[in-house]
């Protein structure tokens, strides 16, 4: 901590010596405004981001908002320069054009758009700059441990919320290699030539000729994918797109690539009622002791037939119902269990019961896509895990506030 403090000290008398050689307009520009450990804030960036905040409606005091962000922002880029996850050039320009359409403009038409506002290209560039390496780099640093998710969660997020459906899309790519300065600009023209060619034919002809991914033996085409869990950059390009369309290029890690546009299904709403359940019920003439002691025991659904074998057939109930047909009182529980999880709550007259959660099933009418729910669900954890993070960074850093 010593030496971040001295380093932070040295930082703020440099930049303290040079801001006084400056011109007064100039001095009151650059004038430092936070230090989050080796960054420097200035007050210019900060009135630069509270108007851009303002022309975007970002809710609440812009201004403070702006000093937060930037605060996260610095630390976001180091922690991303950690795992070599600053983005190219040509990410950067894909992710301007990507936020700019959410518009309706072109990248160009806001940053003329946003200059009539007193507001920089640079602070557009530095925002989307940041958002890009911080997804990137909790892509990289944490992936890996949140998408472990077992299909019971899904089962289980199902069954309490159902899903708001949403959009898969049928494409086929062509990937062009840029392994070499030489290889790039042959590329860059290729991958301009082949966006400018017309229908699903000349395109699967030039994706066989061409593409360096293993889908060229397919004619470039892959099978259907929820566009949630497509890169944003990526994302943005296919959302513009109508079927039949190809894509402008797209310069990615190692490759430029060019897509088409096949299909585009709207996945329906899912409900909790396309769920099928899978339960045992027991009722139990030794009242709540034995209840308890019975769930104490049995591991499996199974297990409760050894205990049932000598009592009246009638005490053990084992089906498979849709969600929506089951007893209220077992419904709730239901949601409350996961699988081989057992409740004693229920009672049945004056008997005491256990339930058994067996196993949670598609239903064979449902349209609810499990892949875009288990995606939504991983882009959830993801999301909490980098919200985390990001507070031990703040929690870690040194930060220091000049202007009070």
């Amino acid at each position: 901590m010593k030496r971040c403090s001295y380093i932070a000290g040295f930082m703020s008398l440099m930049l303290a010596v040079l801001v006084t050689t400056l011109p007064a307009d100039a001095q009151n520009r650059f004038r430092p405004a936070i230090q989050a450990n080796d960054n420097i804030i200035t007050e210019y960036q900060i009135t630069q981001r509270t108007r851009f905040l303002s022309v975007l409606r970002a809710p609440g005091d812009p201004r403070a908002l702006a000093r937060d962000q930037l605060i996260n922002e610095s630390l976001q880029l180091d922690a991303a320069r950690s795992t070599d996850s600053l983005p190219s050039e040509a990410e950067v320009a894909n992710g301007l054009q990507e936020f700019a359409a959410r518009a309706n403009l072109t990248a160009d038409e806001f940053i003329t758009a946003l200059g009539q506002e007193g507001i920089d290209a640079q602070t557009f560039r530095d925002f989307v700059t940041a958002g890009i390496a911080w997804r990137a780099h909790v892509q990289a640093r944490f992936r890996g441990e949140a998408r472990d998710i077992p299909q019971d969660v899904v089962n289980r997020t199902l069954a309490r919320t159902g899903t708001e459906g949403g959009l898969r899309v049928l494409i086929s790519e062509i990937l062009l290699p840029t392994n070499t300065p030489e290889t790039t600009r042959a590329s860059r023209v290729r991958a301009a030539e082949i966006a400018a060619l017309e229908g699903e034919d000349a395109f699967a002809t030039a994706a066989r000729l061409y593409s360096v991914s293993a889908s060229r033996s397919r004619a470039g085409e892959l099978n259907w994918v929820a566009i949630d869990s497509l890169p944003a950059n990526i994302q943005g390009a296919i959302r513009n797109l109508s079927p039949g369309q190809i894509s402008a290029p797209i310069e990615l890690d190692g490759v430029i690539a060019v897509f088409l546009l096949r299909d585009v299904e709207r996945v329906a709403q899912g409900t909790p009622e396309t769920l099928s359940i899978d339960y045992a019920l027991l009722r139990v003439a030794g009242g709540a002791t034995e209840a308890s002691a019975i769930a104490a025991r049995v591991d499996t659904c199974d297990d409760l037939y050894g205990v049932a074998k000598d009592m009246p057939e009638d005490m053990l109930v084992r089906e498979s119902r849709p969600l929506s047909q089951l007893p209220a009182d077992v419904r709730s529980q239901i949601a409350r269990l996961d699988i081989n999880e057992t409740s004693t709550a229920i009672t049945r007259g004056s008997q005491s019961t256990v339930l058994m959660l067996c196993d949670r099933q598609q239903a064979l009418e449902s349209t609810v896509d499990f892949d875009l729910v288990g995606t939504r669900l991983l882009n959830t954890r993801l999301t909490a895990i980098a919200t985390d993070y990001l507070d031990d960074l703040r929690a870690d850093a040194f930060i220091a506030d000049f202007t009070n």
